[in-house]
């Protein structure tokens, strides 16, 4: 990885503070690969303060984890006192929510660490660009960082990694050769795969079990072809909700929802889907639905989201619109 080029722009802060912000509701790859980086941080150089923000909370799942992995989040972070904020598994400021304005207004440097497609406005912005999306997960490319610093981690630091791990790839269903070789090297540092199964097998709350439910009771089959797609609307859990949407036999399904007049949509394929089709949902429907609709998009093949404005049904719409355009099907 990039660890010189991450070294040279530390070199160059000060004051001797970063601020690492992850994604409204941070699940656990963006929480505990953040809670390494700052280790990793602090190792290249010392005295430097780091500060973790999660922009409106950790999620469910994450908060319940680190009753075993704690990580000290900062509640009132000061943006003016930092030489440089990083993105960690965040590929576009409007993730950020109330604080994308700000940062963007900050001129600070700024440092994405990401395995998701970064979109080309964030892109534009960054001092720095530490991002692959081939590794499953960000956890995979700060362990790597980590190694190649020759950073020892713990035990709390490898079951963290560990977390992000299983549920970046959901039970490693899609994990990589490179994901195995760095769980065990987790498991070889006192990470007990059983202890992180166990502990990752929440179930989910009833608020996400009834948006579960809404999503399938409202959605719209589509028939493109061979492919079903559904197209629903939860306001809450909307990834959760796609990925229910596949295990009933969608291959695709397109979720939205809107809080305080913002939208927020999740596309979730099927592997079988991306595989055929080609289609990158990241790049092929999210970036352009979410530019068109004066946000942002981004993410996987076969998992992506969209922050931004206007009407929820004329978002839902258009995405729906691209794929079929896509897979050369009529409306």
């Amino acid at each position: 990885m990039k660890l010189k080029p991450l070294q040279r722009l530390l070199e160059k802060v000060k004051p001797k503070r970063v601020l690492l912000f992850l994604h409204h509701n941070a699940d656990p790859d963006a929480l505990f690969s953040a809670r390494v980086l700052a280790k990793l941080l602090r190792k290249i150089k010392p005295g430097l303060k780091v500060q973790i923000v999660a922009v409106e909370g950790p999620s469910a799942l994450s908060r319940l984890l680190m009753d075993r992995v704690p990580v000290q989040l900062e509640e009132s972070p000061k943006l003016e006192k930092a030489g440089a904020v990083f993105l960690v598994d965040t590929s576009t400021l409007e993730q950020l929510g109330e604080w994308k304005k700000p940062l963007e207004e900050a001129g600070k440097p700024l440092a994405i660490i990401d395995h998701h497609m970064v979109h080309p406005d964030t892109e534009k912005r960054a001092s720095l660009l530490l991002v692959d999306p081939e590794s499953r997960s960000t956890a995979e490319i700060v362990y790597r960082l980590c190694r190649e610093a020759k950073l020892k981690l713990d035990r709390k630091d490898a079951l963290g990694l560990l977390f992000a791990l299983i549920h970046e790839t959901r039970g490693f269903r899609y994990a990589s050769a490179e994901t195995f070789k760095v769980a065990s090297e987790l498991a070889s540092l006192g990470a007990r795969p059983e202890e992180a199964f166990q502990l990752s097998a929440e179930p989910p709350s009833r608020s996400e079990k009834i948006a579960r439910i809404k999503a399938a009771s409202r959605a719209e089959l589509h028939e493109a072809g061979e492919w079903l797609i559904a197209v629903s609307h939860v306001g809450s859990f909307q990834a959760s909700a796609a990925r229910a949407l596949l295990s009933l036999g969608f291959d695709l399904a397109i979720v939205g929802g809107e809080a305080e007049g913002e939208i927020r949509v999740s596309l979730r394929s099927t592997p079988a889907f991306q595989e055929k089709t080609g289609i990158h949902l990241g790049r092929d429907i999210a970036m352009k639905v979410g530019e068109k609709f004066g946000g942002m998009g981004g993410g996987h093949a076969s998992s992506a989201g969209i922050n931004c404005r206007g009407e929820l049904e004329e978002v839902l719409n258009e995405c729906l619109r691209l794929v079929k355009s896509l897979l050369n099907v009529d409306e």
